[in-house]
């Protein structure tokens, strides 16, 4: 049987950290709704701790809703090695499970914490314990800067990771934060994780600095990870997070495994976040771009005609799309055709003809033809 991975969406949380964005309570609340029920995400991060009024308002919000829903479990806020705060202030917009924040390289516990890593580990302790007097749950552990860690302190960051398994959380965050990994090295690191941490759920957060994340995400669960993290549309902080949608169809095409996510709904649910965020999708993005789907030379049209030549497992109707043929100077008789079929409309081949002349003729002006087009085209024929 195929396993298992799990999904962690952020889109709320880290894609939130592309520059001039903020959602509002109401705009959190609905993109909430529509990965937890329609799209199938296993859990969504919705905010950091003490970010803001508007934050809290927007957990609040969503912690009622996912009550109501019985989805509570799947609601989890970030939270940091301050004492009581970031748990008390979870509790106290409803919300139950916290991820928390720890420095996974020795790099950023003494030049950016300022701190030993026995004062490090110290700190994590108290924040597990404050959390259990608020009723709050520790989740999971972010090692922040893993990617680094792992090469550069690699003694430290196993020590921190078995202290928090000790600590009795089993979900940890291995963060790729400045997406600096190739997948080769990813698939060694991972693999070290597991072997020295067998009973641990791995979970890899990768960013996409290098436009590596899904590939990242590949090799992470090729390599043992039990989930990945993502944000719809890709977004995140400077070249964004792992992409939902392009992670959900490789690993459900290349690593044998499956995931709760239903690929009809991830369309959708990118021109929802594209109106939230008023953040075009570019027209070439793989699964919810304009033209994924799009054949525009000739010669792919005339295979696709002849017997499907040009279809892979990649489908549009998995994603509940269906695959167009432009039409431009690269087009050619099998390109019109189709579109022609889908209006209904038949030709003889002289008409046809002196249409795809038409056609390529405006393209080389660079005017654009779209099927609609084709009605008022044939009225001009001589």
């Amino acid at each position: 049987m195929s396993r298992r991975v799990y999904i962690t969406d952020t889109t709320l949380r880290d894609g939130e950290q592309s520059p001039d964005l903020a959602y509002t309570p109401l705009e959190k609340l609905t993109l909430a709704q529509c990965l937890l029920t329609e799209v199938g995400v296993d859990r969504i991060e919705v905010a950091s701790a003490g970010a803001s009024p508007g934050e809290a308002e927007a957990v609040r919000c969503i912690a009622h809703w996912a009550k109501r829903a019985n989805l509570l479990h799947a609601i989890e806020v970030l939270g940091f090695c301050d004492g009581d705060y970031s748990p008390r202030w979870i509790a106290e917009q409803g919300a139950h499970n916290m991820n928390l924040l720890a420095k996974g390289s020795e790099m950023h516990c003494r030049e950016q914490l300022r701190a030993t890593p026995t004062e490090h580990l110290a700190a994590i302790a108290r924040s597990v314990c404050a959390a259990a007097q608020q009723g709050v749950r520790v989740s999971g552990v972010y090692l922040e800067d893993w990617s680094r860690g792992i090469e550069a302190s690699p003694a430290y960051t196993l020590a921190l990771t078995e202290h928090v398994v000790r600590l009795g959380i089993s979900r940890i965050f291995l963060a790729d934060t400045l997406g600096c990994l190739a997948p080769g090295s990813v698939t060694r690191h991972v693999a070290r994780m597991r072997c020295a941490f067998p009973h641990a759920h791995f979970e890899f957060h990768g960013h996409d600095d290098y436009g590596l994340a899904t590939a990242n995400c590949l090799a992470a669960v090729a390599a043992g990870a039990d989930a990945v993290h993502v944000t719809a549309n890709g977004l995140g902080e400077r070249a964004g997070n792992a992409h939902l949608a392009e992670v959900v169809a490789v690993l459900h095409d290349h690593a044998a495994v499956v995931t709760g996510v239903d690929e009809r709904a991830l369309l959708r649910l990118s021109q929802l976040v594209e109106q939230v965020t008023a953040r075009p999708v570019a027209h070439n993005t793989p699964i919810v771009g304009r033209d994924a789907f799009t054949q525009t030379a000739g010669v792919h049209a005339d295979g696709d005609r002849k017997g499907a030549l040009y279809a892979s497992r990649l489908t549009p109707e998995r994603f509940g799309r269906t695959r167009s043929y432009a039409l431009g100077k690269l087009a050619g008789r099998a390109s019109l055709e189709l579109n022609l079929e889908t209006l209904g409309i038949a030709l003889s081949p002289a008409r046809s003809a002196q249409l795809l002349t038409r056609i390529v003729a405006l393209a080389d002006r660079k005017l654009a033809v779209h099927s609609a087009d084709l009605l008022r085209l044939i009225d001009e024929l001589d």
